[in-house]
């Protein structure tokens, strides 16, 4: 067999292409998942366990053996973790490469975290078993059951004095996620006010007061407001057309009177490709209800130019209408 000049170099040239591509080749999963559970079961003498595993490759880490998974305690799934792992190194150095390499976090450093993330939250729920039956912590929501009706005065000394209690706790307890409070009450089992939280100076600080969607009746409200609002458009503003986007901000005065506010789409701007992209949300409509009642009082649109107007400007402008109305959302 005759060996060319050509076939050498072409030869050289795969070889060098696939020396190139080896460093992105990572360790396969089956391999990460034999290599985690060795580390756990070495480590915490199988106390801990794993779920949610995937390849967590990206422009950003370059590492084809960097894995994420949860890691959670098996007696106490609560006590749990989210971290990305180099799975082909991790018998020999558990150090967190996504973490800056001065600190030095290990996997031991992030369960100790969740170990006093997990006590914290159950001092809080001892704190409040005689006002709230039930608490429940999860990723994004903090569930507050009272499991019977309760008055608004109460309600609102209850939120003021467990979000202080909160504060109390805001290193152990915090996360990268924002928190919000679900309150759920006798008539509303599965929610019914939902109050996003805030940080502010390293404190959780209480946002509007606004109506869940699973407040038992939402849908019979929604569909009441939106044919409301549809008639009223109809002949001055026949362009517009009700989004799925909107804010139900309730008064926590009555814990029943609210705003409901509904953003509108002009069908005359089309977005074709064609010129400067134009948003077509540019119409804001108001609608003010009794949720026991479900009587709808009146609406108004409250801008037509909602598209030109920032974030906190447009929330300036909405909290003052409405509490000109006399909805008390915080």
């Amino acid at each position: 067999m005759k060996i060319t000049i050509i076939s050498i170099v072409c030869f050289l040239i795969l070889i060098l292409v696939l020396a190139g591509c080896s460093k992105y080749i990572g360790i396969p999963k089956k391999k990460a998942a034999r290599n985690l559970e060795e580390y756990l079961q070495n480590k915490y003498k199988g106390k801990l366990g794993y779920s949610d595993l995937s390849l967590f490759f990206n422009a950003a880490t370059m590492d084809p053996n960097m894995y994420g998974v949860l890691i959670y305690d098996k007696d106490i799934p609560e006590i749990a973790f989210y971290t990305h792992l180099n799975l082909k190194n991790i018998l020999e150095n558990d150090t967190l490469s996504m973490y800056a390499a001065a600190d030095r976090i290990t996997v031991d450093d992030l369960y100790k975290d969740a170990i006093a993330r997990y006590e914290a939250r159950q001092a809080v729920v001892t704190d409040f078993k005689n006002d709230i039956p039930e608490i429940t912590f999860s990723t994004e929501t903090i569930d507050l059951n009272f499991k019977r009706d309760i008055e608004p005065q109460e309600l609102e000394d209850v939120i003021m004095r467990f979000i202080n209690r909160l504060n109390k706790s805001f290193k152990e307890i915090n996360t990268a996620f924002q928190f919000s409070l679900l309150i759920k009450t006798a008539t509303h089992p599965n929610g019914f006010i939902t109050i996003p939280l805030e940080v502010d100076d390293d404190k959780w600080q209480a946002k509007s007061m606004v109506l869940s969607k699973k407040a038992a009746g939402f849908e019979r409200l929604k569909t009441m407001v939106l044919k409301n609002i549809q008639s009223k458009l109809e002949i001055p503003y026949p362009h517009y057309i009700a989004t799925e986007n909107s804010k139900i901000y309730m008064d926590k005065s009555s814990l029943s009177r609210g705003a409901w506010l509904q953003y509108l789409e002009d069908k005359r701007i089309v977005n074709n490709g064609k010129g400067k992209w134009r948003n077509p949300q540019t119409g804001l409509y108001v609608v003010y209800f009794d949720f026991d009642t479900k009587f709808i009082y009146r609406g108004e649109l409250l801008t037509d130019a909602n598209d030109t107007t920032s974030y906190s400007e447009e929330l300036r402008q909405i909290i003052s209408t409405i509490e000109a109305e006399g909805i008390r959302t915080k």
